[in-house]
Parts: C-alpha cells; structure tokens; sequence
C-alpha cells in the first residue's frame, strides 16, 4: 500500500497458529516492504506491538523469514555482493581436498586458540603449540593428501608467530604494554574519542551458536572479555566475539559483516557486546567492529533474501517441480573471475559464462539438472520429516515419546580428554524415570541447554548407554557451565545431508580429463571393458597361492559365484553384480579380497554402511590378512576397532614419514581395487560413486553388488566406472 507520507509499505496480517482466531497487523517500510514474505510463510518478529499492530522500520524492529531456517553468517557475508553466490553456496557446499593457505590458516587459528585458552602467548609457547600443531595426526593426514612436507608447513607457520606474541603485547591485560595501543580505526563509534582495549579473559572458543530466533548459524573463533577504556569514562566490560583472519588486512565489508552478525548472535545469548573484533595474525593489528541497528537491519534483510531462495528452491510448472531460477547474475566481471561457484553458477543456467560449460553437451547439462532436482527433492523430504529444527520446536519431553532425544541430564563426572578436541562427557538423569530410550551407541548427538535456549552447545557420538546414564565424546567441554545446568541430547537428525552428493555432482562437471572419462562411463553410457585372460592378470609369483585358495573356496562356490568371480578379475572398468539377499555376495567378496591380497594388490572396500564393511572385514580377520579400517571409530564394530587409522595413529605417529608407512604398509604399489556392496539400493547411489573415485589414485576395477528386491535402477546406474590413474 502507499502510505499517507506517499511511501510503500506492505501490510501483513499475521497469527500465531493457524487454528486460532486472533489476528494481528505488521507494517512493513524503510526498506523492509521488499521483504520477499507470502501467505503461509512463518516468521519472527523483533519489536513492539502496540494495540495488535506491528511496526518494522528503518529505527526500530526486525522481521526474519522462514526462522527455522540457520543460514551461516559465511553464506550472508558472500551475499552482499551477489546474491546468486550465496544460494550456490548454500546448494553447493565446499568439496575441496584443501590447500596449502587453507591448511595454514587452519593450523595458525588452533595455535592462537591454545595460546588463548592457556592465557600464555610467550614466544616459547606459542613455539610449542606449532610444533605440536605439525605432529597432529588431523593435521598430518592433511598434509599427506596435499603432498606437503611438515618442513614446508613449518615455513608457512612460522611467519605468522612473531605476529601473534605481538598483538598480546598489545592487548592482553597481563602485558606491561597492553591498553598502550588503540585499535586499528580507533574509535568504537563516531560519539567516542579514541580508546584503548584489552583483553581480560577467554569465555570460549569455537563457540557454537543456532539461534532461530535471528535465523542463523555461526562459529565464532574466539569469545572474549574485555575492557574498554574511554576517555574521561569508567572502563566498560563486555563478552565479545573475535574474528581471526589469516588472509590479506583488507578489513572489507564481507569481513566486517561477519563480525556483525556475530554481535548479533551474542545478544541473544548474553547481553550485547555493542561491539565485535577483527584479528589479522599476519599483521596482529585489531579492528573493532560496532554492531548498530542499521548495519544489523541490512544484513538480516539479505539474510531474508538469501533464506526465500533456499528456501522456496523448487517450483511447480504444469504440475511438476522444477528448480527456481537463481537470484540475477552481477554484472562484475572481477568478482566473477574469483567466484568458487563459477562453473556451477554456468552449469545450473546453461546460457551464462559459456567459457566455462562449452565442454560440456546437452546430455550432461541435462543430467546435471535431473540429479540436480532429484537431489533437492530428497533434501526437502528429509527436512519435511524432521531436520534440526525439531531440537527448539519441541520439547525435550515431547521429543523424548518419539524416541529421539534424552531430557533431564545433568553432568556426573569430570570430564576426560580424548584426544585433540575430543571430550568424554558423562550424563545422568536429575530426577524422574530413570529408564532411557531412545538413543544408541554410535548415534550422533547434539547437546542443548533443557530448555533449547542455548542450542548446540556441543556435537559429538554416544558411547555408552547404561540404565541412568549417557556417556559421549563431544566436540566441546562442557564442564564451564553451572553443575546445576541441566541438558538434553538430541539425535542428530539434520547431519545425514545431500550436499556431499551435490559436490561429486559438481566434480563431475569439471573440465578435467578425469572427469571427462567419467561422464562418458557414467553419462554417455560407455560400455564397459574387459580382458581376454587371467594369465595377464595374476603375478607369477602369486599363481601358486591363488591356486590354494581357489582350491579351498570353489567347491563351495556354485556355478554363479565363480562367473562373477572371473567377470571381475578380467574387468577393465566395473563388474556390476546383482543378487538377492542368501545368493553369496558376501563370500565373493571374501574370496576375490584374498585372491587379489595375493597377487600384492590392495582392496579398497566400501560401503553406504558401516556394519556392511565390517560384515567384510571379520571375515578376512580370520584369513589373516591386515587391512586398515577407515571411518569414525563410533560406527566401527568392536573387533575391527583396533585395526582403525585412529587407533593405528595412536600408537605414536608424529612425522608424516610414520603416517606414510602406515598407509604403505596396507597400500602396497598403489593398485586399488574398489569393491562397491550396497545392502540397500537409493537413487543417490550413482553420485556416491563419483566420491569413491577422487578418493584414491589408482584401481583396476570395479564391483557393485546389489540385492535384487532392490532392482528398481535407473539405466544409467549401471556405467559408474574409471580405468586409469586419477589426477585429482
């Protein structure tokens, strides 16, 4: 409508439940009348209601679209400049191996953080926290896939040390020198003289927030105290989130309204921090960050911008669902050349950036866009059914009927390290019916407040379950809050996402031979190939042993089994296998393990299951033939735990030269055979399979068993395959 003043507004009629009769107004101006909101959306509303009428203007008052919906305060910042980075982004979530900045910046962020939280930035500490940081086993096992050195790693970091013992002489209250020094920029708003800040105290660190009260999600490096110094004023105390920047001093609006967002955040959890930090470790200089209504305002309006498109990301057309168009592109030829989501922004319109898609045909677009849909359509049943949103729309008593939450837990013990970021929390009933249902061993969890107040505290697996009791390894100590705080552990429901499926989707787009040879298996439907005789596959030296184990197995192999047997040895490309449940798929696989391990290759084999892997894996324990279990030791059967990577690691890996003996000695001259068994059949399955080839850089062949009440597969399921050396 045209106000009175001759300025737009839109006017909402808005109630709290759709059964009920009352009904209350919101007007809408100042900017916020473009707030793409329909009939039927849900909404929050910051403010004031006077006399059932709602007021959201330029002054006062928030309103946020589809709440439930966390975006991060990453994807909002990559919005400001183009709105169609940010729905891919969303869409599109990283699939990158890494890089050596990344990993830098990953290793410097955990030394300032152990610096932090042991109150000590000394020059010789902070030398301890970097060469513990480069004998990591996380850290470790990144370098081997980056094909980096500990030695080139050591370079890297130690240019950022003296930065960081730097900026706590400036800045932490311990120091002679600390409040000498004024912030990059000065002052913390234009009323202010300069002033001067120091930390006092380190609350938290990768402080984890949902808040659907704003609609977002965030992870803030550091959670500070602080004293702020002004001029003719008493200090001013106040909880403040730290931004640590490894990257260039660019104190840019993306950065900046990263920090905002994370004042934001804060106010709803503690009082406001009226301002927030940015710490650039290269430099060690410190940029305040005010947190004021108007800046607020405009990043939650993208945020309601960015949460329509994901949101509403189908459309119906005659009755079918197609996917939306994406936000307009930017006419900003400098920030599309830097965009990580140029070839997906080019492959999902087709007509735009055609330097980046002329390698591909319409058959690939095509099938782009239908696993594209079918994935989207997926990830909006599973989030119709559940998701995470349940943790805060329900309570923890209603929640517990259903089977997926435990209420009412308060802390029992002390709580133990793991290992590096890893926590054993014990839990026990405050009062009540002591019998828990619900949760399993292996199951993952998210720790909230009883009241879903503060939700996500903390992430992690449960390890055991007794009558009264829950233990868990968490992501976080808990042990800072009250003894009388009382939780509820939740069943992660919202961790089993498509994006993984998305971003092998992506790779196969790429304009890179590898995956070039996968679109003509997996696309173009090329049919597979195989040799003409075994002699050219088995080594001589190994002919005499396969020779025994044929001989022990074959007499009770049946005529089926031995076909497929030979298929697969002589395969170039894949073998796919299919057989109802009792057919002896399992076996087949056993023996074609030990057929292979003979010959001096090695297997890799995998699954959409754990238990489907182990099922494999105790069977070969009894052969006697070593493997290297791979995967989070919750899921792991407990006979194969200690053949895990974690527990290998643990008995003292600290040089990347231990780590690649302990790979070698299970991957001997890098032959890999994938085997693909699959108890279950779903319709994701095909781009599953792209992961498992830009995992590993050599096979010979490939596997897939099926069981055959599940074997209703699309056509195109039955070419997933790659003969030759991956270079990705």
């Amino acid at each position: 409508v045209t106000s009175t003043q001759s300025c737009t507004e839109k006017h909402l009629t808005i109630t709290c439940s759709k059964t009920t009769e009352s009904r209350e107004t919101c007007i809408l101006k100042d900017g916020w009348e473009s707030t793409p909101v329909a009939v039927g959306d849900v909404v929050h509303l910051e403010g004031k209601c006077v006399s059932g009428l709602w007021t959201i203007d330029r002054d006062s008052g928030f309103l946020v679209l589809l709440p439930d919906l966390l975006i991060s305060g990453t994807s909002i910042a990559n919005s400001i400049r183009c709105m169609r980075r940010g729905v891919l982004g969303e869409m599109f979530k990283a699939f990158d191996g890494g890089s050596k900045q990344m990993l830098n910046g990953t290793i410097v962020h955990d030394i300032f953080q152990k610096a932090a939280m042991s109150s000590d930035f000394s020059p010789e500490r902070i030398q301890t926290f970097a060469a513990e940081a480069l004998r990591s086993p996380n850290y470790l096992g990144q370098m081997y896939s980056l094909k980096l050195t500990q030695a080139d790693m050591r370079q890297e970091v130690e240019e950022y040390l003296p930065s960081l013992s730097e900026w706590a002489n400036h800045y932490v209250h311990m120091s002679p020198q600390a409040g000498q020094k004024h912030p990059s920029d000065g002052a913390l708003s234009t009323q202010d003289a300069t002033c001067s800040v120091t930390v006092t105290d380190y609350v938290d660190i990768e402080e984890n927030m949902w808040c659907p009260r704003f609609g977002l999600k965030v992870k803030i490096d550091v959670t500070a105290g602080v004293r702020i110094h002004r001029r003719g004023r008493k200090p001013t105390e106040r909880i403040v989130p730290l931004e640590l920047k490894t990257g260039k001093e660019s104190n840019s609006i993306e950065h900046r309204s990263q920090v905002i967002l994370y004042t934001l955040m804060s106010s709803a959890r503690r009082c406001d921090p009226e301002a927030g930090f940015l710490v650039y470790l290269k430099t060690g200089s410190l940029h305040p960050v005010v947190g004021n209504h108007m800046d607020r305002r405009e990043l939650v309006k993208i945020r309601n911008s960015l949460a329509h498109h994901i949101g509403n990301s189908l459309v119906k057309v005659e009755g079918r669902s197609q996917m939306a168009p994406l936000p307009a592109i930017v006419s900003d030829k400098q920030a599309c050349k830097y965009c990580p989501q140029k070839r997906n922004c080019a492959v999902y319109s087709r007509y735009c950036f055609s330097l980046f898609i002329e390698h591909l045909s319409p058959v690939h677009l095509q099938y782009f866009s239908h696993w594209l849909l079918l994935c989207t359509l997926e990830a909006l049943t599973m989030e119709n059914k559940a998701g995470r949103r349940i943790i805060w729309l329900q309570t923890a008593q209603q929640r517990e009927k259903s089977g997926g939450c435990v209420g009412n837990m308060q802390l029992a013990r002390e709580v133990s390290v793991l290992s590096d970021g890893v926590y054993k929390h014990s839990f026990v009933r405050k009062e009540g019916d002591q019998t828990l249902t619900g949760l399993i061993v292996g199951d993952r969890i998210v720790v909230s407040d009883q009241d879903s107040v503060l939700i996500g505290l903390a992430t992690g697996y449960v390890t055991e379950i007794t009558i009264s009791g829950v233990t868990c390894s968490l992501d976080k100590n808990l042990s800072k809050f009250s003894s009388n705080t009382v939780f509820r552990l939740d069943q992660d429901e919202g961790a089993g996402c498509l994006s993984t499926h998305l971003g092998n989707l992506s790779m196969l787009m790429e304009n890179t031979p590898t995956s070039e040879r996968l679109r003509q298996l997996i696309v173009e439907f090329r049919p597979p190939q195989f040799i003409d005789s075994l002699s050219s596959v088995l080594p001589r030296d190994a002919k005499d042993t396969v020779a025994n184990i044929l001989k022990d197995v074959f007499r009770r192999l049946n005529k089926p089994q031995k076909q497929a047997m030979k298929k697969v040895l002589l395969s170039k490309d894949y073998t796919l296998i299919v057989g109802i449940p009792g057919t002896g798929k399992t076996t087949t696989i056993c023996t074609l393990v030990r057929i292979l391990h003979a010959c001096g290759f090695s297997v890799l084999l995998t699954s959409y299951t754990h238990s489907a892997v182990d099922n494999i894996l105790l069977k070969l324990k009894r052969f006697k033939i070593s493997f290297l279990r791979l995967g989070r030791a919750q899921k792991v059967h407990h006979d194969i735990l200690p053949f895990t990577e974690e527990s290998r690691r643990a008995e003292g890996i600290q040089t990347l030269e231990e780590l690649e003996q302990l790979y070698s000695k299970e991957v001997r001259h890098m032959k890999f055979f994938i085997v693909i068994y699959f108890k279950i059949f779903c319709f994701f399955y095909p781009i599953c399979f792209v992961y498992v080839f830009y995992i590993y850089n050599n096979f010979k062949s490939l596997m897939f068993l099926f069981n055959k009440k599940y074997q209703q597969i699309p056509h195109s399921l039955t070419f997933f395959s790659h003969r030759r050396p991956l270079t990705t």
